[in-house]
């Protein structure tokens, strides 16, 4: 019996068409996981947002009823600050969701790193999270920044989310290692437990079982890895159970600016 084989050039053309498929939905499960950070992002600022009103509120019916100068003075003073505090969170917020610059351009590596953790929300303070800083200001680096900002911001919330409950230290860090920029974002929390660590960067998987509506995606580090990595760079990660987890962003070096 003669059997009937598939000419190779239509293999190819389904082999070239399976690619082209693969690329479309990795880039929609990268604006996915954006719109779920948004989201997230989006109910913790209407409550800090909320408060923030409250203040204004408040500090606005002091002033009202205040005669002397000076307690106007301070009433409306408090009324500036808390004002601007809402407002730059919510620009920051905005700017992330609205960007579209996702070319490389130069950027300071730690201008990269302090503007990925201004786009939180919540202040860490207020989780009793202690914000220690660590950084080489002369690096920089080739990125699309809406991109690595992603990346980063989402290390920031898994560590984070690490040490709810019982606060703890963040540590960021840029340095230089061999012919790469190191980001490096550390957290004192839970650790993470060895079986979890091979699986870590698999798309779908997650530890985060849901309690205080922190329930993952198992799509965050997949995507993170798979940005970075498109920038000729990589992810690494150190944990032990109980001791906290350190991941590490490798980006290629790039020259800094001319000076004018």
């Amino acid at each position: 019996m003669t059997q009937l084989r598939t000419p190779p050039e239509s293999i190819a053309q389904r082999i070239e068409q399976l690619s082209a498929r693969a690329e479309t939905l990795e880039e929609q499960l990268i604006r996915s996981q954006r719109l779920v950070t948004l989201g997230t992002l989006s109910m913790i600022m209407a409550h800090e947002v909320n408060n923030q009103l409250m203040t204004i509120i408040n500090r606005a019916e002091v002033a009202k009823d205040c005669d002397a100068d000076d307690g106007v003075r301070r009433a409306l003073d408090r009324i500036v600050s808390s004002s601007q505090m809402a407002s730059t969170m919510i620009k920051n917020i905005m700017g992330f969701a609205a960007s579209r610059q996702n070319e490389p351009v130069r950027m300071n590596a730690a201008q990269l790193m302090e503007e990925s953790l201004g786009l939180m929300a919540r202040p860490p303070a207020k989780d009793g999270i202690e914000v220690r800083r660590d950084y080489d200001e002369a690096l920089w680096v080739n990125v699309p920044p809406v991109g690595l900002m992603q990346v980063l911001l989402n290390l920031v919330i898994n560590a984070g989310h690490a040490m709810a409950g019982g606060g703890g230290t963040l540590t960021l860090k840029v340095r230089t290692q061999d012919d790469y920029v190191a980001l490096e974002v550390a957290d004192t929390g839970t650790g993470i437990a060895a079986e979890h660590m091979d699986r870590l960067f698999e798309p779908f998987f997650t530890t985060k079982d849901g309690d205080g509506g922190s329930e993952g995606t198992g799509l965050g580090l997949y995507i993170s890895r798979k940005i970075v990595r498109d920038c000729g760079g990589d992810i690494a990660v150190l944990s032990r159970p109980g001791d906290g987890a350190t991941f590490t962003v490798y980006l290629p070096a790039a020259d800094p600016p001319p000076e004018s």
